[in-house]
């Protein structure tokens, strides 16, 4: 299978966590003369990343693609068993993509100048503690004991805060469950391989418009 991808998008990296995460390889392939190409869009219609290529199907949409994988290789499963499991994971996906996400993105224009509008901060630290009361208490992953599709997408955003604090003074510190969550991320050998060179790719970016 193919996955177009570029290396600092947080979605592309949600997709290639889960595909690790299931043992699956992913022929990783930049967008041909970039997403905004007529050469991309004739590939993939959207012109969005990550898309995957899987045979004579083409998918586009993070969130399509995770559970497309999850259907198509069932195990190890990455959707806890009971239908509530199942929700509540969905559910902390789209917190994700729907509100965290979007704001983040939404300061990349500032990291030249050092500034983003009034009230960011307190923005993001209120979907924060909206993410952390849904997390599951026990732990220490997202909804359980192992990771999920939950946890695919949150690790990438965490990198963004730490690069993206120095820049605009945030004191963003992580609540008891999240930060049971972030050291549990941590310690996994799949997470930490992926996120390293995330990591030093989001660095030399910030760096770049400094």
């Amino acid at each position: 299978m193919i996955l177009y991808a570029t290396e600092l998008s947080s979605y592309s990296l949600k997709v290639r966590l889960a595909a690790a995460l299931k043992g699956l390889v992913l022929d990783l392939r930049a967008p041909p003369e970039g997403y905004r190409s007529a050469a991309y869009r004739a590939l993939v219609p959207s012109g969005t990343v990550p898309a995957l290529v899987d045979g004579d199907f083409t998918l586009a949409e993070s969130d399509t693609i995770l559970e497309y994988l999850e259907d198509r290789f069932p195990r190890p499963a990455l959707l806890p068993d009971d239908p509530r499991g199942r929700a509540q994971a969905r559910f902390l996906g789209r917190l994700h993509d729907l509100r965290l996400e979007p704001k983040l993105r939404a300061c990349f224009p500032g990291v030249a100048t050092g500034t983003v509008p009034a009230g960011t901060e307190t923005a993001i630290a209120a979907d924060l503690a909206l993410i952390d009361g849904a997390l599951d208490p026990e732990g220490p992953f997202a909804v359980g004991p192992v990771p999920s599709l939950a946890d695919c997408a949150y690790p990438a955003s965490f990198a963004i805060i730490e690069a993206l604090a120095p820049v605009f003074g945030w004191r963003l510190e992580p609540a008891a469950r999240t930060a049971r969550w972030r050291a549990a991320l941590a310690a996994h050998p799949v997470f930490e391989d992926l996120l390293t060179p995330y990591r030093a790719a989001l660095a030399a970016w910030v760096a770049s418009k400094r």
